[in-house]
């Protein structure tokens, strides 16, 4: 099976494959299920009908969208968006039939034919082909990048922007790639990860000072970075594991970083993604490298020592995407998808009585 899209959320999983299913595991609920022979529900739930902890851990894959092809998706904390071939923005809950698979319903107010979708832990976004980028959801802390009177708001435009390229969401802050190389961010910003040389939320989009063209970014939890295009790597927000990095003038040290700084790495970055205080980067010649907080195995490194450099996975080789969660990453590969981390939900395709998976767990796709 071919896998063209990879997307980790709080606790659950979704890989898209080239036939437009996606395929969904962690916390998502299938359904009429059974437990399987031998599998201690007890320590779960009394019912028959419910597997896992807190009755939605699933750890075999299942498809979203049964007869309904997506083009892209982005895991979120609650739902899981996708844009169908049609060109429309659904959200689909995590509750999943074998017949029909999952419930969705279509957001409400956007354009047809987004080319993204990325989510915050109480607001969504899409980009467009023109390079436009709409949100919608709460307001807290200015995330949605535009002024709004009301707590919550429909879908909207986010003005003051040029044609993006790429966005990128963290807890409750958004970086967005623009067409000419430049990063712009707005939402939360307790931790500097706006990177603007302050602590100031804002709902207005504003460039970051980054010299170099950049060709990605990726926001984390409460940290962010951009890689240029030179393959280096910039960093910025929370640093308190470490997770920001090592830097080239040595201050890793300090507990967060107001505005972007270089950080050291031993090889050219094709791609970078963030979670909750640790990070996980793909080289060029397709190496994974992780660092930051590993109480819950994110480095897949032996034990769970926290580092500020960046530690190899020596067991893949050859990595064409990856993608973390709020505490585990998925990598595609030659081999297959593989996943590690935080399993109390099953995220990485273990029973929920794995709740540390340390070394990269291969997913058994259909």
């Amino acid at each position: 099976m071919k896998i063209t899209l990879l997307s980790a959320g709080r606790e659950r999983s979704v890989a898209l494959a080239a036939d437009g299913t996606a395929y969904a595991w962690g916390g998502v609920k299938l359904l009429g299920a059974t437990l399987p022979p031998g599998y201690p529900g007890e320590l779960c739930t009394n019912s028959p009908t419910e597997i896992g902890h807190n009755r939605f851990a699933q750890p075999t894959p299942l498809a979203l969208n049964r007869g309904q092809p997506f083009s892209v998706v982005g895991d979120g904390y609650v739902d899981t968006l996708a844009v169908t071939r049609a060109g429309t923005v659904l959200s689909c809950r995590p509750i999943v039939s074998s017949e029909k698979g999952a419930t969705n319903s279509r957001v409400g107010g956007l354009p047809t034919g987004a080319s993204q979708v990325a989510c915050a832990e109480t607001a969504g976004f899409a980009l467009y082909p023109d390079g436009s980028v709409w949100s919608w959801g709460m307001v807290a802390q200015g995330q949605l990048g535009r002024k709004v009177d009301e707590r919550t708001a429909a879908c909207g435009r986010v003005e003051g922007l040029p044609a993006i390229a790429s966005i990128a969401a963290g807890h409750g802050h958004v970086l967005a790639l623009d067409r000419q190389g430049k990063v712009w961010s707005w939402g939360a910003n307790a931790a500097g990860q706006l990177g603007q040389g302050d602590l100031r939320q804002t709902a207005l989009p504003t460039r970051i000072a980054l010299a170099a063209p950049i060709v990605g970014v990726a926001a984390g939890d409460t940290h962010s970075f951009a890689v240029d295009a030179e393959g280096r790597l910039w960093g910025w927000g929370s640093n308190q594991f470490g997770q920001v990095g090592e830097l080239l003038d040595a201050r890793h040290e300090a507990k967060y970083y107001t505005q972007p700084r270089r950080v050291k790495t031993a090889f050219a970055v094709a791609q970078v993604d963030a979670g909750m205080f640790f990070t996980v980067a793909r080289s060029t010649g397709g190496q994974v490298f992780a660092w930051g907080w590993n109480g819950m195995g994110q480095l897949a490194q032996d034990g769970v020592r926290a580092s500020h450099r960046p530690l190899p996975l020596k067991s893949l080789e050859r990595v064409t995407r990856i993608a973390a969660g709020v505490g585990h990453t998925l990598a595609l590969c030659e081999q297959g998808v593989f996943a590690w981390g935080d399993n109390r939900a099953s995220a990485c395709g273990a029973f929920p009585s794995t709740t540390v998976q340390v070394a990269p767990l291969r997913i058994a796709l259909a």
